[in-house]
């Protein structure tokens, strides 16, 4: 039988916390758990009342009581992910929500801050996975909308992140950080469009060639030939911090990403969470592995179909 003054504190705080009393709400809440230490909505109401006052260590404190009193209830997992995104430990952030996702898999809030964790960790692949999921829920949330055309935009992908501002604006047309993000994609679209190559030296070659008689030679000019040798050095070292590049993602990233899907694979027969993230792990991995051998081929590429235009005979 529920202790009548147990209700009374927690109506108490309730109504404080709606005028944003928060000490007074804190305190009434902290007078029902003094009377029955297993009442939800009393550390409920603590947690949400030092969230409310910054006072994060406290709120953590709280939402981890609740997780050892109702550990099936998913929202407490989501309200630790979202403190631990505001204080900047996103590898804990991803822990539970990873954990809420497991309890309920149509929480879209779950989704929402595990996007902004996996961002923030530079996991751009499943941060868009992450917030595709969320809108899947729910499609009015704006913010992800925002938050997926940010993710677009560190990926360079501009049409996809201006197509997300764009329903983000239809949503809430008064939303300045999606017009923002909008006008900024929108500056790079155009920008990547008008460029049609990374140095300009090949555009002036062609130019001087239309000029030439079919079979005649023309000896650069010393400004020209200053000009092609700080051109070839460019692309010799961008390729060479390419290079360098896919070194590095290959000892950071793709070897220990394999390593983990091995150990999971091995540990994890009960876990199939666990083997499933060690793979997405491996995946989002390969794909950034890909796309940087991508463009250090190209850039080779550029600098080899460079040397072979100056140095043949025109026409």
């Amino acid at each position: 039988m529920t202790n009548p003054d147990v209700d009374r504190f927690c109506q108490q705080g309730r109504a404080l916390m709606k005028s944003r009393e928060y000490d007074g709400a804190s305190d009434a809440f902290a007078d029902a758990v003094a009377l029955d230490a297993d009442c939800c909505e009393a550390h409920e109401g603590l947690a949400t009342c030092a969230f409310a006052s910054g006072d994060y260590p406290a709120a953590i404190d709280q939402f981890l009581k609740l997780t050892l009193l109702q550990p099936m209830e998913s929202r407490y997992y989501t309200n630790l992910g979202a403190i631990h995104n505001r204080i900047g430990d996103y590898m804990k952030a991803c822990e539970y929500l990873r954990k809420a996702i497991q309890r309920n898999k149509k929480c879209a809030e779950s989704f929402y801050n595990l996007g902004i964790a996996q961002r923030k960790l530079k996991q751009n692949t499943m941060a868009v996975s992450a917030y595709k999921e969320a809108l899947k829920i729910d499609p009015m949330m704006v913010e992800a909308y925002q938050n997926l055309g940010n993710v677009y935009v560190d990926m360079g992908n501009m049409q996809m992140a201006i197509t997300n501002f764009k329903k983000a604006l239809e949503i809430r047309p008064e939303f300045e950080k999606a017009r923002a993000g909008l006008e900024k994609a929108e500056q790079q679209h155009e920008i990547a469009k008008g460029r049609n190559t990374q140095f300009g030296r090949l555009n002036a070659i062609e130019s001087t060639v239309s000029n030439v008689t079919v079979g005649e030679t023309r000896e650069l000019r010393e400004d020209e030939r200053l000009e092609d040798r700080n051109c070839i050095r460019q692309m010799s070292e961008e390729i060479e911090r390419l290079a360098k590049g896919c070194v590095e993602h290959l000892r950071i990233h793709l070897i220990p990403a394999v390593l983990e899907v091995e150990r999971a694979m091995a540990t994890s027969a009960d876990d199939k969470f666990e083997l499933v993230e060690a793979a997405d792990l491996m995946k989002t991995a390969t794909h950034q592995w890909t796309a940087l051998r991508r463009t250090l081929k190209k850039k080779v590429s550029e600098l080899a179909d460079h040397e072979r235009f100056v140095n043949q005979p025109i026409g």
